[in-house]
């Protein structure tokens, strides 16, 4: 698949004659498009037998051309409008399809119902190696709340992605950093806690266990890192792997910040498999408007990691949405969170033009809604989505973590095939 972004006046007729493809009905498929009113900015997937390679900061020629395996005069025959010189950040490049590196997908899965899991399971099962059934919660009291996942579950005794279960301080509103203190400071509930963990890891046949441990505080550093020792001497005999989601941080963020001062990266990794890295939500609900997951914070967040752990543990996390503020921003105002198919259908719809910030390289755009109020929304594409692919490439991470898959998305799944062959536990 390569990607191709819109530009004004084309048409997916052109785009069509453009590529060899046989009919702009195949483009239309793949990316599962309304209409045939693409916009300019929008990116699409088109099914020929290349790659798109899209050129991140510091990138050289003979960087991106040994990644792949390739010689650099291939690379500048594939693309001879280069003239041999890097092109600027952002740009896309096309390469041949090369071989793909084996990589470990944690998706994230939403219990919503019976008949709408069952088809989020059916849809999402050959392309993860673990589907992580959200969630366990939590009561504010620090008790395991229940899961309706029985029928996710029956459906994955034959599927091949494994089930994990995901275990978090949500309180059905919000992650409750109190909840989770009540757990975390005392023995006593920290071994009642755990041993309803590996009650029902162990009943319900779960190949994987996921923390979701959110907003801890600050306090309860030390604790966080015991309560996951106690956890991976409950596991490991079992051969259970344990996934812990980290809050994002950079070397640039002040260490006295409250929300990330619980997460001792090096702690937690001597006492985790996996670790997920929430490397997004730099802009969140609630707060002013920007990029969800610019890719410069995306890269420092790993780099930090990496010093603190080794990369065969780290799994990039990667959304599957945007959000729509409503402009002027006001502090405590909600903002609205919608999958990337429903965003880029509201452009489609509303012939939106679609920007993509070279600071952040992440798409945006705006619009007026019916009561006359400006609006901002900042999303994921198929390009951003790609950088970040090509990061966990670039420093060999173990694999990628995608929130959430009921989030429609389909650019998503061709693209991470497209780069990684997806491991399955032996």
């Amino acid at each position: 698949m390569e990607i191709h972004v819109v530009q004004a006046g084309e048409t997916l007729w052109n785009l069509a004659g453009q590529y060899g493809v046989a009919s702009y009905s195949s483009i239309m498929g793949v990316n599962l498009l309304p209409s045939m009113k693409i916009v300019p900015g929008q990116t699409l997937l088109i099914p020929t037998g290349w790659q798109s390679y899209v050129v991140m900061p510091g990138d050289t020629l003979s960087d991106i051309a040994s990644r792949y395996g390739l010689r650099t005069s291939e690379l500048q025959a594939w693309n001879p409008w280069m003239q041999g010189k890097t092109p600027p950040v952002g740009y896309i490049l096309r390469l041949p399809t090369v071989a793909r590196r084996g990589k470990t997908a944690l998706g994230f899965l939403e219990l919503i119902s019976p008949s709408i899991d069952r088809l989020n399971v059916l849809n999402n099962d050959p392309y993860y190696t673990y589907l992580a059934l959200f969630t366990y919660g939590m009561t504010e009291s620090g008790m395991i709340t229940s899961a309706t996942d029985v029928t996710a579950l029956q459906l994955m005794t034959q599927a091949q992605t494994l089930p994990a279960a995901t275990f978090s301080n949500w309180t059905l509103d919000r992650f409750s950093p109190d909840a989770a203190h009540l757990v975390l400071s005392s023995a006593s509930l920290r071994r009642q806690y755990l041993s309803e963990v590996l009650r029902i890891v162990l009943e319900k046949g779960y190949k994987a266990v996921t923390i979701d441990f959110e907003s801890l505080h600050e306090g309860d550093r030390a604790a966080f890192v015991e309560f996951l020792r106690e956890l991976s001497i409950r596991l490991r005999p079992l051969r259970i792997p344990s996934i812990v989601c980290l809050m994002p941080i950079t070397e640039q963020l002040p260490y006295e910040a409250p929300i990330i001062q619980a997460y001792d990266y090096a702690g937690i990794a001597a006492n985790a498999d996996f670790v997920m890295l929430m490397s997004y939500n730099w802009s969140w609900p609630g707060g002013p408007p920007g990029p969800i997951a610019s890719l410069k914070l995306v890269d420092a967040n790993i780099r930090y990691a990496l010093a603190r752990m080794s990369r065969t543990q780290i799994l990039l996390g990667l959304v599957r949405y945007g959000y729509d503020w409503a402009l002027p921003y006001q502090q405590g105002e909600t903002t609205g969170t919608f999958a990337v198919q429903t965003v880029v259908e509201l452009a489609m719809k509303n012939q939106l033009p679609i920007t993509f910030d070279m600071q952040s390289l992440t798409p945006s755009f705006s619009y007026w809604d019916t009561q006359g109020r400006p609006h901002v929304v900042w999303f994921e594409d198929a390009r951003s989505i790609q950088l970040k692919l090509q990061l966990v490439r670039k420093y060999d991470l173990a694999g990628i973590a995608a929130w959430e898959l009921s989030e429609h998305f389909p650019q998503f799944t061709q693209l991470l095939t497209d780069n990684f062959l997806i491991l399955r536990p032996s």
